[in-house]
């Protein structure tokens, strides 16, 4: 961990944070916590590396800096990018405090795959899109919006049951998240569709082309189904069609085409 005076301040940190964060430690020696302080630093210094410049400043022998960053409290800690303070705590922390104040202001390690995944998703290379989103998860289990993303990507794929066992730990969010419970219905479906029924009628097969369509992310094709299938056999699953349709609202990505088919919903419902 690089100890500066106040003369190399500009140089090592304002224009330094202008590539990568730099964490300044305004200390004194004299200092209890500052004392405490600096071996967690200096620690987090070495797993940072690369990513984050550490330096501190003896705040005694730095008026200047004092008087420009308002320095009234020792151990102050600032974080810099751009030459400009970011984000900033007094005191003693622990080191998963300050593991997540740092942490708040990195890319995630798993950010570029997320990205590669999606452009690979939107130009259609859905096996290697699966890819990126499997090393994703592995390198953030928690990246539950990746998460969801894959398990739909694998439906889309016909891979029910894998885009299954991925879902698995969403299941107890669902109940306070409305695109994972309806992602929930879409694994559901994927499920049933694995199952051929013994002697189908025709309202199982347009349910069925219905689902097939709905999990394609063939969204009007899908509502076009469920609208005539209620229209012609509300009996049958007309609960579960009206729930796919509203499964469908909530991870559809044009506005319009879901505006359109809530009209026809409510229309045909009332």
């Amino acid at each position: 961990m690089l100890e500066l005076s106040e003369s190399l301040f500009d140089d090592q940190v304002l224009e330094s944070s202008k590539h990568k964060p730099v964490l300044v430690d305004f200390w004194a020696p004299w200092c209890g916590p500052c004392r405490m302080l600096g071996p967690i630093l200096e620690k987090l210094s070495h797993e940072y590396e690369g990513r984050v410049q550490f330096v501190k400043i003896n705040a005694d022998h730095a008026p200047e800096l004092s008087q420009r960053y308002r320095i009234r409290s020792i151990p102050t800690v600032m974080l810099f990018r751009q030459a400009e303070v970011v984000d900033q705590f007094m005191g003693l922390k622990q080191e998963s405090e300050i593991r997540r104040f740092i942490d708040a202001h990195l890319p995630r390690i798993e950010d570029k795959d997320l990205a590669l995944a999606r452009q690979l998703l939107a130009a259609g290379r859905l096996e290697d899109a699966s890819e990126h989103y499997r090393a994703v998860i592995a390198k953030n289990p928690s990246q539950d919006v990746a998460r969801l993303e894959f398990v739909q990507l694998l439906l889309q794929r016909s891979m029910a049951s894998e885009a299954a066992e991925y879902f698995e730990v969403l299941k107890p969010k669902k109940l306070n998240d409305p695109k994972i419970a309806s992602m929930a219905l879409f694994v559901d479906a994927g499920l049933s569709l694995d199952v051929d029924p013994s002697h189908p009628t025709r309202s199982d097969q347009m349910l069925r082309e219905a689902q097939k369509a709905m999990l394609a992310g063939q969204w009007a094709e899908a509502m076009d189904l469920f609208l005539a299938l209620l229209t012609e056999d509300r009996r049958f699953a007309g609960d579960l069609v009206r729930q796919s349709m509203l499964a469908i609202f909530h991870l559809c990505p044009d506005a319009q085409v879901v505006r359109t088919y809530r009209r026809k919903l409510s229309a045909l419902l009332n």
